[in-house]
């Protein structure tokens, strides 16, 4: 139902307020994910003594936890409806659509900026209004700057979505979505300049809020109909709950991030300070300067190289070092720190380790158990949005069949890591179960596309084979060998068969 400008309005304000309650724990995830750390477990005394030596310094393993399970999410194609004939060749559009919105690249960034920012978002929209056949154009959005509304009591029924984002002219501009129309707003200065949470975790001044206007002089700026009837935009969220907020990935990770940058920074301390021997002497004489009389306690006399020996006038003088400071105790602490990390995320302590040695292949896949479990788990809820915006792009197009078709599927990549050999045996294993070659080969981890193009070259193949077979005798002898002794009707017949 259409709402006047006023509603939509009060509509956009309450979202942007929600939108930026999210920036400051967004700010927070994606600093610790790029490794902008900052010591949080340093004492002041550290501080104090080594000042902003330790800065930039980051182990960072956030990046590692985020991107595990990001870069084995992998959608490959799509499914419309099962025992439909009139949906079988939904898979090529649908894949058709995804190509050429470069989506086997974004939904890459779409997966890890949810893993990273608990959140993203995806917009389908038309390319082309002009165009006499309109094409969806897909984009993948930022959590800093879209935000999703959902009917009271549901987590899947959308009923606003708001994008504010900064333009190039020193505005701000703001588009609301719902179900029937669109809304498209714009203020003077930029987020940037308003001190907005995207950069420093402050909240708008509640006056900026309210100084939205239409965008341009003309009406039709401003409002448009929304042909889908549905909203548009669509949300990617990592570890959904039921109640509480989706959360990123490496959440858990970041307390043990703190204090794993903590005891790396005291060791390479201990490692300045102590981790090489100290030297001392008793009994050494000092050189006099010859018009004071006083000792010279410069110390360039002691330091010591390969060209340099210490002697002393005094026989009852000793020499001596001071054991270094021992590393070991710190790597022992940060190797449990890092266990920790792994066994809280899930992710594989090969990922953790600089190198693998005498493992066995058994033993590797075991150990990735977790990760594959917890990937699979999430191809499932990332699978339903993916095929949310598929349905939208469809609607777009004008085919409302497949638009609101409940038994989309979306066909993903196997979460799994194994070797070609171990693949290709579990692939054959299942042949002999009797499942059917195109199973098979999305099984052996091809896309649609590829199996469509192989099932080309196989009835290729076969139509050579047989035309190959027309020409021998079921003994083997070609047929031309006896054309000389028919006519040439025969020959022509045979010719053609």
């Amino acid at each position: 139902m259409p709402v006047s400008a006023q509603e939509a309005l009060r509509i956009t304000r309450v979202l942007e307020q929600k939108l930026d309650g999210r920036q400051k724990s967004i700010r927070v995830w994606n600093d610790f994910f790029g490794g902008r750390h900052n010591l949080a477990w340093a004492s002041e005394r550290f501080k104090l003594a080594f000042g902003g030596l330790f800065a930039d310094f980051a182990d960072n393993w956030c990046e590692v936890v985020c991107s595990a399970p990001a870069e084995r999410l992998t959608p490959v194609g799509f499914r419309f409806g099962t025992g439909d004939e009139d949906l079988v060749p939904a898979d090529r559009e649908a894949q058709k659509i995804w190509q050429a919105n470069s989506l086997d690249a974004w939904a890459r960034v779409a997966h890890t900026e949810a893993m990273v920012k608990s959140r993203a978002f995806v917009l389908v929209w038309v390319d082309d209004p002009e165009a006499d056949v309109p094409e969806p154009h897909i984009t993948v959005e930022d959590a800093t700057q879209c935000i999703v509304a959902y009917e009271p009591g549901s987590r899947r029924r959308r009923v606003a979505a708001l994008k504010r984002f900064d333009g190039e002219d020193g505005f701000t501009y703001a588009t609301l979505y719902l179900p029937d129309e669109i809304w498209k707003w714009r203020r003077s200065g930029s987020l940037v300049a308003a001190g907005s949470p995207v950069q420093s975790g402050l909240i708008l001044p509640p006056g900026l809020a309210t100084q939205w206007e239409p965008r341009g002089d003309d009406p039709e700026q401003q409002r448009i109909d929304n042909p889908l009837k549905r909203v548009p935009m669509v949300e990617l969220r990592n570890r959904p709950r039921l109640v509480d907020d989706p959360t990123p990935e490496h959440q858990a990770v970041i307390p043990l991030q703190d204090a794993t940058n903590k005891l790396i920074a005291d060791m390479m301390v201990a490692a300045e300070e102590g981790a090489f021997p100290a030297r001392w002497g008793t009994g050494i004489d000092l050189p006099k300067d010859p018009l004071t009389g006083q000792e010279i306690d410069d110390p360039e006399l002691w330091r010591l190289s390969v060209s340099k020996m210490l002697r002393a006038s005094n026989p009852q003088a000793k020499f001596g070092n001071f054991e270094a400071a021992d590393l070991r105790n710190f790597v022992a602490g940060i190797t449990m720190l890092t266990e920790h990390i792994s066994a809280i995320s899930r992710t594989p302590p090969t990922y953790f380790m600089g190198k693998v040695e005498n493992v066995a292949a058994d033993a590797l896949t075991a150990s990735e158990a977790g990760l594959a479990s917890k990937c699979r788990d999430k191809t499932m809820f990332l699978g339903e949005d993916w095929e949310e915006v598929l349905r939208l792009a469809f609607l777009v197009k004008g085919d409302d069949k497949r638009g609101n078709n409940p038994l989309a599927e979306t066909i993903w990549r196997d979460v799994e890591y194994r070797t070609e050999a171990q693949h290709i045996d579990a692939v054959l294993k299942r042949k002999a179960l009797g499942v059917p070659w195109r199973q098979l080969m999305e099984d052996a981890g091809y896309t649609p596309t590829q199996i469509d193009r192989m099932e080309r070259m196989l009835e290729q193949d076969a139509d050579r084979a047989a035309r190959a077979l027309a020409f021998k005798t079921p003994e083997g002898d070609d047929f031309g060998d006896g054309l000389d002794d028919v006519g040439a009707e025969d020959r022509e017949a045979g010719a053609v068969a």
